[in-house]
């Protein structure tokens, strides 16, 4: 293994431990009542009322509540754990400061619109089936996450690696 493949897989490897501690540090109480409620939740509940208005969707604290679902969101259901990954790979990828400002913030969209199509998807998964939901949300929901945000990150590397070769060919 070369130096730089190496240094990506420690880097990212330390930087996504490092962010699991730290979110491991903040109390559950503030994730589900001041951060699932506000972050998640009343964006999810407000586009399930804009799809289905006759739902009447609210939100009380980590739950996304109608009169046929009630959906928590907890630890773990934020998409931290994927952003975390994408977060640590972008770190590690040794990027100019440009790209990595860039792939940090288009990263960090995409794992919070991606994670809102699964919280809302499994809201209605639970309105129309409960008997699917452990299934979708344990292992296709997650699964699907990972392909996406790998394939963002291979997007955002060949844009690096396409955009550097280009600017040092303009230097040569």
């Amino acid at each position: 293994m070369d130096f730089q493949t190496f240094r990506f897989i420690a880097i990212a490897a330390i930087l996504y431990g490092a962010f699991h501690f730290a979110y491991h540090k903040v109390p559950d109480e503030v994730l589900s009542t001041k951060i699932y409620p506000n972050v998640i939740g009343h964006f999810a509940a407000n586009t399930i009322n804009t799809l289905t208005p006759d739902r009447n969707v609210t939100v009380k604290d980590h739950a996304i509540i109608s009169k046929a679902a009630k959906l928590n969101i907890v630890r773990g259901c934020d998409g931290s754990g994927v952003w975390f990954m994408l977060t640590a790979a972008i770190l590690g990828f040794g990027a100019s400061v440009r790209h990595t400002i860039i792939g940090f913030v288009l990263g960090t969209l995409t794992v919070y619109l991606i994670n809102q199509v699964r919280i809302v998807g499994l809201f209605y998964v639970i309105e129309y089936n409960r008997a699917w939901f452990p299934p979708v949300h344990t292992y296709y929901a997650p699964t699907l996450i990972i392909f996406l945000i790998a394939g963002f990150f291979l997007a955002w590397t060949r844009w690096c690696s396409k955009d550097e070769l280009a600017t040092d060919s303009k230097e040569a």
